[in-house]
């Protein structure tokens, strides 16, 4: 099962690359953030894109803002379901629950200002208290997205590294740490634990992204049972049509 993450900045922006890198890749199960439009304003191409079943949480709470949606390859994703769940806050959550499995995509509020910091806080602790239930349940979980967060000085390149700037303070590192305290695993940061420079948002800067000067904030996390059937994940720096990356993950694991 191969399964992709991208925060495409804006989907009707982006619909010739989308279409040209999944017709590359044939990714199972592709998860998108920041679509920046409403369902019915999606590109007919993407809509009627034959082989995938596709889901929405298009843009409704503000026109050409938030959104994320889910392709899932037909065939073996078929018997599955959409939800939005009852935490979603400005289109930014979408969950599909098989059998055993839930996989959660999310684009994290951004956090600024004060009244939005606090949105972001909250939408992390009750995303938080989302997996814990499902975990409680007995399901495995797969969370991916736009997580806005660097959560180690790791993560982030050391010129960004500003202290008390949004994505790097205490409480949002803190809050991805109860995320994980719940029973969830960052599989690139526990496969390569010391790499630095592993990025995947780059600033609009002139000749940031040339100089990698990035931040690590699209992430894949996994319950317990998905982390050793995970074969590879890796980040698709050949795309370069967002200001985010792809990043891709592989698993030797049977949807049920």
């Amino acid at each position: 099962m191969k399964i992709a993450t991208w925060n495409i900045n804006g989907i009707r922006a982006r619909r010739d690359s989308l279409l040209a890198w999944i017709d590359e890749k044939k990714p199972d199960i592709i998860v998108l953030e920041e679509l920046k439009a409403q369902v019915e304003t999606i590109p007919e191409e993407i809509l009627s894109l034959n082989g995938y079943t596709k889901y929405w949480n298009g843009s409704t709470f503000k026109k050409g803002y938030s959104g994320v949606g889910f392709l899932l390859k037909e065939g073996s994703h078929s018997d599955c379901r959409f939800d939005i769940p009852d935490f979603d806050r400005e289109n930014r959550t979408g969950a599909v629950h098989y059998t055993n499995l839930t996989v959660i995509g999310t684009y994290v509020p951004r956090g600024d200002g004060d009244a939005h910091y606090a949105v972001k806080l909250d939408y992390l602790s009750d995303l938080s208290t989302y997996i814990q239930g499902l975990l409680q349940e007995g399901r495995q979980v797969i969370h991916t997205g736009d997580i806005n967060v660097a959560h180690t000085e790791l993560d982030v390149h050391h010129s960004q590294n500003k202290p008390g700037a949004v994505g790097l303070r205490p409480e949002e590192r803190a809050a991805i740490d109860r995320h994980l305290a719940v029973g969830l695993h960052d599989i690139m940061r526990e496969r390569f634990p010391d790499k630095k420079d592993m990025f995947t948002w780059w600033p609009y800067w002139k000749g940031a992204r040339e100089r990698n000067l990035g931040w690590r904030i699209d992430c894949f996390y996994l319950s317990d049972e998905l982390v050793d059937t995970a074969r590879e994940v890796s980040i698709d720096l050949d795309e370069k049509s967002s200001d985010h990356a792809p990043v891709i993950l592989e698993l030797g694991y049977s949807i049920g």
